[in-house]
């Protein structure tokens, strides 16, 4: 498993950042020291928006990190109308689109995060499908998100709609991610998502020092 802890660059200064990390990365490496054999935690991090600060994300590759992870966490999450939560969202879409050309990590974390705030979908077919084919040509992955189930009642952040997508796309490499903020939180609904690895037979994969390996 890998620790990626938030990475946000509009509030938080580089040199915080990378002091912050590597004291997280010398705990990893005690704690894989103690469970030699039997435990591996890898070093990530989920970095907010990381197209806006690409200076700043090629900064941490002197932390050698296993992968990075892209997310796009700031949305308008006070949209009325229909309209306006149409509108919210193309933006959101457009947004991650735009994150996943500038190429700046391994994993598209938590697509459909929107919809954490939102009562549906809003979400237009052609920008998904966009964004699909994206995360191919760019060789990047999708993570599949198990939060959406204990936050929002749904099965996975993306929608199994869109993971389909995803894999009508050429791109059947996913990594799993919980989101867990507390230990209790880690298992939270994996038996629905080795279903949805089965039945779609995508690959699990992780990354060890930004080299993919399929589970």
């Amino acid at each position: 498993g890998a620790i990626s802890d938030h990475v946000e660059f509009d509030r938080e200064p580089l040199p915080y950042v990378l002091t912050s990390l590597k004291v997280r990365n010398l705990e990893i490496d005690r704690v894989n020291e103690i469970y030699d054999g039997k435990v591996t935690l890898l070093k990530a991090a989920e970095i907010s928006s990381p197209h806006l600060y690409i200076d700043k994300v090629k900064a941490l590759e002197e932390l050698d990190l296993d992968f990075l992870m892209g997310s796009i966490h700031k949305i308008i999450r006070n949209a009325k109308t229909p309209t306006d939560k149409i509108h919210v969202s193309y933006l959101y879409y457009s947004e991650l689109l735009k994150m996943i050309e500038s190429q700046t990590v391994d994993v598209i974390g938590h697509i459909d995060y929107i919809n954490r705030y939102y009562d549906k979908d809003y979400s237009f077919a052609y920008q998904i499908s966009d964004i699909m084919k994206a995360i191919s040509e760019n060789h990047q992955i999708m993570e599949i998100n198990t939060s959406a189930a204990r936050r929002i009642d749904k099965d996975t952040f993306p929608s199994l709609e869109k993971i389909c997508t995803y894999k009508l796309s050429g791109n059947n490499e996913v990594t799993i991610g919980t989101d867990a903020h507390q230990y209790s939180e880690l298992t939270d609904n994996l038996d629905n998502i080795d279903k949805i690895i089965n039945t779609l037979d995508l690959k699990p994969v992780i990354y060890q020092k930004r080299k993919r390996i399929i589970i």
